[in-house]
């Protein structure tokens, strides 16, 4: 939310969608989608969060090569 404010050229993708489409998020309201104890297995369940996203935000494109089928 502060990140908004700052006086600079580097806005964040958060901050460039909310000054664009004037869109508030719920910050109040986010859901965990997963718990994994293990580093490797929460890498690949954050790929698959990324993937099944229709209008996400993330920029990340080392989903890029990772099947669809997931």
């Amino acid at each position: 939310r502060k990140h908004m404010n700052r006086v600079t050229t580097n806005k964040s993708v958060i901050t460039e969608h909310r000054l664009n489409f004037d869109h508030e998020f719920k910050w109040d309201e986010v859901k965990i989608l997963d718990k994994e104890s293990f580093y490797n297995k929460r890498l690949i369940s954050e790929m698959i969060c990324i993937k099944r996203q229709h209008n996400g935000l993330n920029l990340q494109t080392d989903t890029d090569c990772f099947p669809d089928i997931y």
